[in-house]
């Protein structure tokens, strides 16, 4: 980790190679600071030889007596990262031994993580015998590829309201339209 200038705090991976909102995903749910990068939330001047003990992060309410439990483990694994504050952030290629990217490195990560062949769930679903658009829609489903608000600003479109145009209750995400959109359930 360089000065954290580059890298987003809950989305890129930065700490013991992991994806924080991924590992702790209720933590992420409660965040004021989703999309900071590191250097938003690290105190800088706190940073020692061992790490940094010291975090600015904003929770939108009090953490329960569990999650206070998780708490500690996330702030366990953040702490321990190394910094090298005379440098810039850089990224690292886990592709190969050598940390550099290649062509034959790339070809050879999407060949073995061609998770489409190897998920029962969308072997199952191709040999449904079912209308194909039904098959590609039920796929945009599962992928969370529906072109719902949020997935459109998540593409840069510029949407001055992403609640539900269906209901007006709550952002428009693929999980919303299927379970708790009021109008698409009567549907």
């Amino acid at each position: 980790m360089g000065d954290g200038r580059r890298v987003k705090f809950w989305e890129h991976r930065w700490a013991e190679d992991i994806v924080l909102k991924e590992k702790f995903p209720r933590l992420f749910t409660i965040s004021t600071c989703k999309d900071s990068l590191v250097s938003d939330i690290v105190d800088l001047g706190q940073i020692k030889s061992g790490g940094c003990q010291s975090w600015n992060l904003g929770w939108r309410r009090e953490r329960f007596v569990w999650e206070k439990y998780i708490e500690e483990q996330f702030l366990d694994k953040i702490s321990k990262v190394q910094w090298n504050m005379d440098g810039k952030d850089w990224l690292i290629w886990v592709g190969n031994d050598e940390q550099a990217y290649t062509v034959k490195s790339g070809y050879s990560v999407l060949n073995k993580e061609d998770l489409m062949q190897s998920c029962e769930m969308f072997q199952l679903l191709w040999s449904l015998k079912i209308p194909p658009s039904v098959i590609v829609c039920a796929w945009r489903i599962l992928l969370d590829k529906l072109l719902t608000m949020k997935n459109l600003g998540r593409r840069g479109v510029q949407l001055g309201n992403v609640s539900c145009p269906i209901c007006q209750e709550g952002v428009e995400t693929t999980q919303h339209l299927i379970s708790s959109c009021k109008v698409a359930q009567k549907v």
